[in-house]
């Protein structure tokens, strides 16, 4: 009778015995990790130990830029323009000027976006964005704006802007094909200033315009010099863009009241002009595969308040540009034949210059050489003639 006890005693004790044997045998999830951890350890301290003994120095951590408010998107960029010039003065641009090193423009801005449709961009120019030959040049605002983009065909937008006057003008600084703009363009023309836009896309993008509401006064200016405002419209028609062909029709105009504003080469006493002035313009340009051909006609009615030099007087310019990429998307040729006319009622005072050079793309326009050679003629001078200018362009 006691024996079936002492069996199942015997069987539960060795029962016992292989169980306890079978779980020390297989460790723990928690066991595991914890020696895994151990490895890890050893292999850090190990590699620590080698980097040591092989004189490795441990860079810095990267630090990460991140929006301060909120912001779905956040960027820093600009632009360094380093220039080299010698030679004559081809166009009164560089009166006074000898040879130089220089930076044209040094760029530095902030840009983003908000979720609800709004962008901005406040940039900073270092340079003073002259060709005169300045001194103590100072940091000075550039493109500041708020703009709203819900809808693409009306583009709302409130800054420091350019006036809807002049396609060369309104160019990006770092896409023109020659290194300066025209004569005629930086005189017939307005920079940035306090201002409101309306720009967009029409017909499926074929019909694009820009209208513009500014002080009229000039850049970094924040009081209006008369009370009125100054008005530009622009309307740009491309009936060709495809793959190896893009035609572009532009016309523009600008209307405004001025009081003391600079205008240089017409005349007016001490360069400031006040009084009315009305302005318009057309242009065309066309790519086809490796070339590219573009002209403007600009032209400047002025009724000056003191009816000096004259009680109203037209002034007028064009250019035409062309370019070639020799090797695709490397090297490019570029000519121009352009002319400037500051008072159509006088003769013999036409401003004309010719433009031969290269631009070399190192990395698109983000890095990029260019050379032009300036032939000008400037009458009643006698420093006029050929000037080379040379620029080494880098994008951030």
């Amino acid at each position: 009778m006691h024996r079936p006890i002492v069996s199942r005693v015997v069987i539960g004790s060795l029962l016992a015995l292989a169980s306890g044997l079978v779980a020390r045998s297989a460790p723990t999830i928690e066991e595991r990790l914890q020696a895994l951890e151990l490895q890890v350890q050893n292999l850090s301290q190990e590699n620590a130990q080698l980097r040591r003994e092989l004189g490795h120095k441990d860079a810095a951590v990267p630090v990460a830029v991140a929006p301060g408010g909120s912001e779905t998107k956040l960027s820093i960029g600009g632009f360094l323009q380093g220039q080299a010039e010698f030679g004559r003065t081809s166009d009164p641009r560089w009166n006074g000027v000898r040879d130089r090193f220089f930076f044209r423009r040094a760029r530095i801005y902030v840009a983003g976006s908000f979720a609800t449709d709004f962008e901005f961009k406040a940039e900073l120019d270092l340079q003073g964005n002259t060709l005169g030959a300045g001194t103590g040049q100072t940091t000075r605002a550039n493109e500041i704006y708020l703009n709203w983009r819900k809808f693409p065909e009306a583009n709302v937008r409130f800054g420091q802007l350019k006036p809807a006057f002049g396609a060369e003008a309104l160019a990006s600084d770092t896409k023109t094909l020659t290194i300066e703009r025209s004569l005629a363009s930086d005189r017939l023309t307005d920079g940035r200033q306090l201002a409101m836009s309306v720009g967009g896309d029409l017909f499926d993008k074929k019909v694009s315009y820009l209208a513009v509401v500014a002080n009229g006064n000039g850049a970094n200016v924040s009081g209006n010099d008369n009370g009125k405002f100054q008005k530009s419209v622009r309307l740009a028609y491309t009936p060709v863009s495809d793959a190896s062909d893009k035609v572009v029709l532009g016309i523009d105009g600008l209307w405004t009241d001025d009081v003391g504003v600079a205008k240089s080469d017409f005349g007016f006493a001490g360069n400031l002009f006040t009084g009315r002035r009305r302005m318009a313009g057309v242009d065309a340009g066309w790519t086809h595969g490796p070339l590219d051909l573009g002209a403007e006609y600009l032209h400047g009615h002025f009724e000056p308040t003191t009816s000096f030099p004259a009680g109203q007087l037209d002034a007028e310019g064009w250019q035409a540009t062309a370019g070639w990429f020799v090797v695709p998307e490397m090297l490019q040729l570029v000519v121009r034949r352009e002319e400037f006319d500051p008072n159509t009622a006088l003769g013999g005072n036409t401003i004309r210059t010719n433009v031969v050079g290269f631009n070399y793309f190192i990395k698109r326009d983000d890095f990029k050489l260019a050379v032009n050679y300036l032939d000008g003629s400037v009458p009643g001078s006698a420093l006029d003639g050929g000037r080379l200018v040379t620029r080494l362009q880098i994008s951030f």
